[in-house]
Parts: structure tokens; C-alpha cells; sequence
């Protein structure tokens, strides 16, 4: 994984960061360099809509174009190591959630939304910050120092509950002390996505950036799949919830051993990122290199259309999840609640896991900016449906269904903003779009949490799905507000 970022530059010229190296090194990769001699397509476009795959590529299959990227080591490390890791955080998600349910049953869907919400509210006032370090630090080195501090966090959650500081004899004390260790590793995590983010169209040739990045979609919601089926199984032999705080303690790591073993394409050096934002033009003055990630989406409006519309997905779309547990109780009474819970989101991850995986295997011929709509309203309809589910079948289906539309999605919304961004101000627009993904959901959680105990969580989403379908529906009538230019992705 790069330590450094790649300083900007064209096909023409070396800029003065890259004095240092290889005049074609920022598309040649160390390992694998190009598969049975695939093309060699680096001029990405935003929605891949103008590249036409190469004979060989189409040769080989869809099954070889799909995985492609992990012909490439350090892509296949960073990977696997995250893979690990993330099943964990995913395990002790499902944990949380039932351990709020047990420390206070009749008033779960408030407090699951109040818990999540200040998990994730630092992603959204730290974002832009975490962006601009993210594009200026040893990404590698701030990687590794924020896994080791969510490795403690997890560990202190599993010794408090095995403590028995963690139950329903003192709710108000447990829920307290969830909510701070959730917020200080909300802090942590905020530093975290626009770093992990920003670093992958640096682990593959840009001609295989699109296909890289829904195959890390792909392994994110595998990590939804197996972390609550693994938790499930836990619950039904016997095992108790402080188990699973230490499992995920302990696979941070193997996403650290991943991070340390990544061989660097680019050599970071301090001033690396300074230099190449003054090679592009970049404004120098402090506030404007905080803000030059806004000040591009704002130029180029599709960008921001489609940092808006995440931000749509996720704050009216998403409660369906994050209440779920208030929505199993209601609709089946006097039921497993926590075994419900872990069935119906293992479905959810598994059709996420299937919708990226199709994503990946996605014809480059395919315009991104017309699917876009069509899979979100998709999304929209399927959460509606949800809402009237009275049996646990279409309860499967319908979540199964809208967890691939979901990560379909997002996946192509985030391909798309990865091509079209320049290098040296990836960490800064990525960090928005961590804002729109991360950052809304506590505002998401803190505004149907309360909403689905005053209304009823069916309801509320409802309510949420709605609003969505709107949103999407305008899409599909405005299909000029997605239209992008080609990209200008450089280093």
C-alpha cells in the first residue's frame, strides 16, 4: 500500500515530485505488470463510457476480467488484510446492535439510533480534515497507528462486558460507556476512510481502477455476510458477546500485517503532496488546500450530484437497517430476536456481496451514469416493500434484493468520483464522499431512531423510501446532471 500519494502528472512530462522515478512509473505496476499483454488503456474516463476493452481482455472471460485486479500483489494484499479485519468490525457491529437490544428491550430502536449516531457523527465534522492529511502523511503509517487504537478500543469493549460493567442491571451507565467508546473510535475511523479510499487507484493500473475498487466493494460486504452468520452461529452454541470484541481485536492485525508488508510503488517524502498541488495549480493558502476537494465538486457539478445523491442513499435509504432489530421485534413478537436479526442481515450482506461482484464484472462499455439511476430507485422500491414484508420469506427476499441494489449503487457512484479525481485531490473529494456515506448515517440513525419509536419503525421506512424514489425518479428525467466530461484523474 503506498505510503505516500502519487504526485500529479501527465502522460508527457514528469513533474518535480517525480524526478526521482521512471518516467512510466506511475502506470506500470511492480508485480503481474500487464496480465497476457491486456491493453493498455490508462486514459480512464469518469464513466468508463468511451473505453473500449481490448481484444485480449474480452478473450479472457468474464471470469478473468472480473478478478482481474488481483493479479496485482499489493492489491491482493491490501485485501485480504482488509477482509480479515473488516468481517471483524462487522462481527462486533451485529454484537452491538444486540447488545443495546439487551440492555434496554422496549426502548432499542432510540437508543441503537443514538449509539450509532455518535459513532459515526465525527465522520462527519473530521472528514475534510482526514481528507487534506490524508493527501499530505505516510497514509501507510497513519493506517497502521488508527488499526492499532480501534485494536484497544475493541479490546476494552470485550473486557467490559465480560465484566458485567456492560448490562441491562445498569442501562444507563452501559449505554453510556458504549457511546464513548464509539465515539472515540468514530474519531479515529473518520481518519481512516479517506486514507484507505484514496489509496486504492494506487494498488492497480488505472485501466483496472474501476474493476479494483468493486472488488474491494466485494470484499466489504462479504465481511457483512460473514461477520453476522459468524456471530449467529456463535449465539446458537452458547458462546457469549465478549468473544466476538476480541475476535475483532484481534483481526486488526491482519489488515496491519497487510499495510506493513505493501511494497511501495511511489516513495513518500514529506512536502511530496505540497508539490505536486503546486505542479496542478492548487491554491496554497491553507484554508482553500482544506477546502479544494468542496471548491472541485462544486466545479464540476456531476461530482457533486453524485456526492448528493450518497448522501440521499444513505440518510433516507439505510434505516432499514439501522432500526432492524426494533422493526423484528415489532413485526415478530415474542420471537429470537437477535437469532432474526443476524439471519436477515446475513441476507442482506449476501445480495450486497452478490451485487458487487456483478459491479465488478461490469462491461466498460456500460454507461455508469445511466445505471446509476435506475439501480437506486431499484434500491428505493425494494426498502418499501421491506416496510409491508409481514413474513420472514419476503422479509429475506426483499432485504436480499436490496442489499445488491444498495451496494450497486454505491459502488458505481464511487468508481465514478475515483476516475474523475485527480491525484493530488483524492483524499480531499473522497473525504466528502465519506461524508455523504459515513457522516450522514449517524444523522440517519439520530433522525429514524426516534422517528420509528414515535411512528413505528415500518413506517419510518417507509417514510425514508419514499423521499428516495423521488430522488431517483428526478435522476432518470435530468440525466444531464450525471453527465461527465473525461477524466482528469492524473497520479
Amino acid at each position: 500500500m503506498p505510503t505516500g500519494r502519487r504526485a500529479h502528472r501527465n502522460t508527457n512530462h514528469l513533474t518535480k515530485g517525480d524526478a526521482h522515478m521512471p518516467e512510466n512509473e506511475d502506470r506500470t505496476p511492480r508485480v503481474s505488470d500487464n496480465p497476457e499483454n491486456v491493453g493498455d488503456q490508462d486514459r480512464l474516463t469518469v464513466e468508463s463510457d468511451t473505453v473500449v476493452p481490448s481484444p485480449a481482455l474480452v478473450r479472457r472471460g468474464w471470469v478473468a476480467s472480473t478478478f482481474e485486479s488481483f493479479a496485482y500483489r499489493d492489491f491482493t494484499l491490501f485485501w485480504s488484510g482488509a477482509l480479515v479485519s473488516n468481517v471483524g468490525t462487522w462481527m462486533q457491529n451485529a454484537a452491538l446492535a444486540i447488545l443495546v437490544w439487551e440492555i434496554q428491550p422496549a426502548r432499542a430502536s432510540f437508543n441503537t439510533g443514538i449509539v450509532q449516531g455518535l459513532a459515526g457523527l465525527p465522520v462527519l465534522f473530521l472528514a475534510i480534515l482526514a481528507g487534506a492529511v490524508a493527501d499530505r502523511v505516510d497514509r501507510r503509517k497513519l493506517l497502521v497507528w488508527i488499526q492499532v487504537v480501534l485494536l484497544v478500543l475493541a479490546a476494552a469493549m470485550g473486557v467490559l462486558y465480560d465484566t458485567k460493567v456492560l448490562s441491562s442491571a445498569q442501562p444507563v451507565l452501559s449505554l453510556a460507556l458504549v457511546s464513548t467508546l464509539g465515539l472515540i473510535g468514530g474519531i479515529f475511523v473518520a481518519f481512516q476512510g479517506p486514507a484507505f479510499q484514496s489509496i486504492l487507484p494506487d494498488l492497480v493500473p488505472r485501466k483496472s481502477l474501476m474493476n479494483g475498487i468493486a472488488l474491494n466493494s466485494a470484499q466489504l460486504q462479504s465481511s457483512r455476510m460473514l461477520g453476522p452468520a459468524i456471530v449467529a452461529g456463535m449465539i446458537l452454541i452458547g458462546s457469549g458477546l465478549g468473544l466476538v470484541f476480541y475476535i475483532n481485536a484481534l483481526s486488526f492485525l491482519f489488515v496491519i500485517a497487510a499495510l506493513l508488508a505493501i511494497r511501495t510503488r511511489v516513495e513518500f517524502h514529506p512536502g511530496h503532496g505540497v508539490e505536486a498541488a503546486s505542479n496542478a495549480g492548487e491554491p496554497s493558502s491553507a484554508w482553500k488546500t482544506l477546502t479544494a476537494g468542496i471548491t472541485y465538486a462544486r466545479e464540476h457539478s456531476a461530482v457533486g450530484v453524485l456526492i448528493l445523491t450518497t448522501a440521499f442513499l444513505v440518510f433516507f435509504g439505510f434505516p432499514y437497517m439501522i432500526i432492524l432489530t426494533a422493526i423484528i421485534q415489532e413485526r415478530f413478537a415474542g420471537s429470537d430476536v437477535a437469532r432474526l436479526y443476524s439471519i436477515v442481515y446475513t441476507f442482506n450482506g449476501m445480495g450486497a456481496l452478490i451485487g458487487a461482484v456483478g459491479i465488478a464484472g461490469l462491461p466498460a462499455t456500460v454507461r455508469r451514469n445511466r445505471v446509476i439511476p435506475a439501480t437506486l430507485l431499484l434500491f428505493a422500491l425494494l426498502i418499501i416493500g421491506f416496510s409491508f414484508a409481514t413474513t420472514l420469506p419476503v422479509m429475506i427476499v426483499c432485504t436480499m434484493l436490496a442489499g445488491a441494489a444498495y451496494i450497486s449503487t454505491s459502488s458505481l457512484v464511487m468508481t465514478s468520483i475515483q476516475a474523475a479525481v485527480p491525484g493530488y485531490l483524492r483524499g480531499r473529494v473522497m473525504a466528502l464522499f465519506m461524508m455523504a456515506f459515513m457522516g450522514v448515517m449517524p444523522l440517519s440513525a439520530i433522525a429514524f431512531g426516534p422517528l420509528g419509536q414515535a411512528i413505528g419503525p415500518e413506517a419510518a421506512v417507509l417514510a425514508g423510501g419514499v423521499v428516495l424514489a423521488a430522488w431517483a425518479a428526478l435522476l432518470l428525467l435530468r440525466p444531464s446532471w450525471l453527465r461527465m466530461e473525461a477524466a482528469n484523474a492524473q497520479g
